[in-house]
């Protein structure tokens, strides 16, 4: 199927191609369709997937804003590589320890700030979410909204200390 998908060079665009079958009888049915992206990441390395889609949101949290980061798609894409990376090969780390080792470095440099550094772990899968931070077994999570802010009740939120 990869010759039938094309990725345009700014990975601002996927184009998709289906070659129409013809069975003596005319086709008019679509073959070909263009989904504009935000940005495709194709073969990526960590350190750029890092910086396309996670560096502003470390830099945001820094000045006092609440950041997520959220890796969605079905099994087997890569969601947790993404997200945790390798243990084996520093280049490979994943988004948490280069988000992490972000922070730790911009907050050193803030000898004239206090900061306090709270994070929270939760998996979604199959619509049950999963506190990843808990110890034992976790009580039952619930997502909430309160003051405009999304929340999920029960999740633990942990001190972080570098």
């Amino acid at each position: 199927a990869h010759e039938n998908i094309e990725i345009e060079g700014d990975g601002s665009r996927v184009l998709i191609h289906s070659n129409k079958q013809y069975h003596g009888h005319i086709n008019n049915q679509v073959s070909d369709w263009c989904f504009p992206m935000d940005r495709v990441l194709h073969n990526s390395s960590q350190e750029a997937v890092y910086q396309e889609c996670v560096a502003e949101i470390v830099e945001r949290a820094l000045d006092g804003y609440n950041g997520t980061v959220m890796a969605y798609g079905q099994t087997g894409a890569g969601k947790t590589f993404t997200i945790t990376g390798s243990t084996e090969n520093f280049q490979e780390r994943g988004m948490i320890p280069r988000a992490l080792s972000h922070f730790y470095q911009a907050i050193n440099s803030m000898m004239e700030h206090t900061v306090t550094v709270r994070v929270s772990y939760m998996e979604i899968y199959n619509e049950t979410l999963t506190d990843l931070l808990a110890e034992g077994p976790s009580q039952p999570l619930v997502i909430s909204e309160e003051e405009g802010a999304t929340v999920v009740k029960g999740l633990t939120v942990r001190l972080a200390n570098s």
